[in-house]
Parts: C-alpha cells; sequence; structure tokens
C-alpha cells in the first residue's frame, strides 16, 4: 500500500474516532442535563432557555464559520479552536451551579458545534459526489455510537461524584478529541485556493431551493427532537419514578436506535427511495411522540424514545446530504453551514417552546403538540422541494 492510499484509510478513521469522542464528550452529561438545571431554577420555562442556549449559539455561529473556513481555508485552527470550547463548557457548567454559569457554559458547548460545519466537509472530501449521502451518513453514524457508549454512564457517575463528574468526563474527551482532530487534520485533501466570499455569493447558496428546503424541514424535525426527547422527556421519566441510571439509559436506548437507522440509511437509502423513508421516518416520530406523551410507565418511554430515535437517524442524514450534494466545491462549507444553522434554530426553539408550553399545559400535552405540529409540516416540506427538484429536470 502506497503512503497515498495509506493516508486515505488511516485519517477519514482518525476523523470517525475524534467525532466518536466529540460527541461523546458533548453528551455524556446529557441525560440529567435538564434534571441538573432544574435544581437550579424555578420553572420549566427557565429549564427550557438554559437548554435553548446550546441550539441558539449553534445556529448564530454555523454560517459565519462556513463562510470564514471558505474564504480562508483555515479548517484546521477552526475546529481545534471550535473543540476546545467544548471542553472549556462542560467545565463552566460542572464547576458553577448558577444559573447564568450553566447559561454561559451551555452556550459555549453550542457555540463548539459550529466546528462540525468544516468537519463534516472535510471528511467528505474524501469521497465523490454521489457518494455524498454515504459519507455524510457515515460521520453520522460516528456521532451517534460516541452519545450512545457515554450517555450509558451518566447516571453511573452521577452516582460516583454527583452531576459534576459527568461533566468534568466531558471536558477531559473533548481535549482528547482536539488533539487527534487537529492531527488528521494535516491528512485533509487540498481545496480549490481560497477566494474572498461576496455577500451575493452567500446569499446565492441560501436562496437555493435544494440547500433551503431540506435545511428548513429538518429545523422542524430538531425543533420536536430537542423539545422532547433532550429536553423535558428525561423530566418525564423523574415523574414515573426513574433514577439517574435509568433515565441515562432511556436516551441511550434512543441513540442506539439513531445509530443502527444511522448506519441503515448509509448502505441501504439511496436517492430514488428517499422520499419514502423521510415521510415514514416522520410518522414513526410522531408515534413515538404520541406515546411518550400517553405512557403510563417508564418501559413505555423506552419504547417510544428508541423509536423516536430510529426515526432521528434516518430523516438527519438524508436531510444533511440532500442540502448538499448538487453544491460545488467552492461553496459545500456555506452549503453545510447553513443547512446546520437553520435547523440549529430548531434545536433552540425545541426546549424554549417546550419549556413553556410545559409551564402553561404540562410535558405530556406538550408532547402531543409538538407531534402534531412536525408531522404534516415536515411532510410538506419535503413535498415541495420534490416538486422543486422535478421542474429544474425539465
Amino acid at each position: 500500500m502506497s503512503r497515498r492510499e495509506s493516508n486515505t484509510s488511516v485519517v477519514p478513521a482518525a476523523f470517525f474516532i475524534a467525532s466518536v469522542l466529540y460527541w461523546g464528550a458533548q453528551y455524556v452529561y446529557v441525560p440529567t442535563l435538564p434534571a441538573y438545571v432544574k435544581s437550579s431554577v424555578s420553572t420549566l420555562s427557565a429549564v427550557g432557555v438554559v437548554l435553548s442556549m446550546y441550539g441558539l449559539w449553534s445556529g448564530i455561529l454555523r454560517v459565519p464559520t462556513g463562510i470564514f473556513v471558505d474564504a480562508t481555508r483555515r479548517e484546521k485552527s477552526t475546529v481545534v479552536i471550535g473543540f476546545l470550547l467544548a471542553a472549556v463548557g462542560a467545565l463552566v457548567m460542572g464547576r458553577g451551579g448558577s444559573t447564568e454559569a450553566l447559561v454561559v457554559g451551555r452556550a459555549l458547548t453550542g457555540a463548539s458545534t459550529a466546528t462540525w460545519v468544516p468537519v463534516m466537509v472535510m471528511f467528505a472530501s474524501f469521497f465523490p459526489p454521489e457518494r455524498m449521502i454515504f459519507a455524510t451518513s457515515l460521520l453520522a453514524a460516528s456521532t451517534s455510537i460516541g452519545q450512545v457508549i457515554f450517555t450509558a454512564f451518566t447516571g453511573f457517575l452521577n452516582g460516583l461524584g454527583g452531576y459534576s463528574l459527568a461533566f468534568y468526563v466531558g471536558a477531559g474527551m473533548a481535549a482528547v478529541s482536539t488533539l487527534i482532530i487537529g492531527l488528521a487534520a494535516r491528512g485533509v485533501p487540498r481545496r480549490q485556493a481560497a477566494r474572498a466570499m461576496s455577500v451575493q455569493s452567500v446569499v446565492s447558496v441560501f436562496v437555493r431551493r435544494d440547500v433551503l428546503l431540506p435545511s428548513i424541514t429538518s429545523a422542524v424535525c430538531q425543533f420536536g427532537v430537542w423539545g422532547i426527547v433532550f429536553g423535558f422527556l428525561p423530566l418525564l421519566a423523574h415523574q414515573l419514578g426513574a433514577r439517574d441510571v435509568m433515565v441515562s439509559l432511556l436516551l441511550t436506548a434512543n441513540l442506539l436506535a439513531n445509530a443502527g437507522t444511522n448506519m441503515f440509511t448509509t448502505l441501504r437509502v439511496t436517492a430514488a427511495t428517499r422520499r419514502g423513508w423521510l415521510l415514514a421516518s416522520f410518522g414513526a416520530f410522531a408515534v413515538g411522540a404520541a406515546a411518550a406523551a400517553l405512557a403510563p410507565s417508564v418501559g413505555v418511554l423506552f419504547l417510544a424514545t428508541a423509536l423516536m430515535g430510529a426515526a432521528n437517524g434516518i430523516f438527519y442524514p438524508l436531510l444533511v446530504g440532500m442540502s448538499i450534494e448538487q453544491v460545488d466545491d467552492s461553496h459545500r462549507t456555506v452549503a453545510m453551514g447553513i443547512h446546520q444553522a437553520v435547523y440549529a434554530f430548531g434545536m433552540f426553539a425545541g426546549p424554549w417552546v417546550g419549556g413553556m408550553l410545559s409551564d402553561a399545559l404540562g410535558i405530556r400535552p406538550m408532547f402531543g403538540i409538538m407531534a402534531g405540529f412536525c408531522l404534516p409540516a415536515c411532510s410538506l416540506l419535503v413535498l415541495l422541494g420534490d416538486r422543486s427538484r422535478v421542474r429544474q429536470r425539465r
């Protein structure tokens, strides 16, 4: 095997490993984060505000990050700084239990995810355009693997050292992933020479229907995912009598199902079949949310969250791949940044709106309202996107 051939296999593998550690670091404290936040604030609306900081700052920074990287080609330094923010944010949340510290720490971890724009584009550079969905699905699978492994330990870590220990473990993992990704970034193939990015060129990518419609659809999906699964499902589990270990396993079940369908999507779903799989996944998520709203026990919550995780594992990678597959290399990071910024606002709005609805109506009715909104909205957007592609081919 030549040095070049070895590099093309070793570097993507290093990216995969760094991704597992990075997303493990971001999620190792997530299963009991709502309960941790609730111990410092007085209302569910305030819980939602703290949790929403992750999606808010992720959404604000992703497009500027994409523009900066496309214009300067400083992928490595951008990625290293972003990964380090995950470590700093975890430390801030772990050391300070005040509302202000939680808001700042969660905002820093959200800002860190703007790094994922250049990471996905760098990883995709090892694959031809027709394999773009394969590449995005593969990297999405790595994130799910990290999330599955480390959310399973949250409850045990809480038992060993209280809520803070999981944050410190996350900070250490983020530091290790920073080292790996910094070394691996040296082997990324060179892209086109850097050139100035105009406002007009960015807007031209943003208004493309093949970029915008999948991005908006993804935002609506994540509105439901982050409002229900990563927002208030753990609190409902506590209300039903679940302890921290059981709550952490509840999130692990969701992410394990997510990882499984990510791999299925990578290997089996094609451009010709993706509309059917998308519509089916939207329906599955709505059924899971409704089941959670009506759940009489933690056991039913396990089934509901697994179904929602399986749905997320299908619609997430498909929508990401659809948003960049027709975009040329010189603007691909901007397109990826636009997609991730748009769907990150769904991650922001989900906990924020979910908190307000939960305070006003209760957690269970909030689940039903979100499911009733997400299913028709996502289905309509996908059908509009299909009509747009048909007109373009004509």
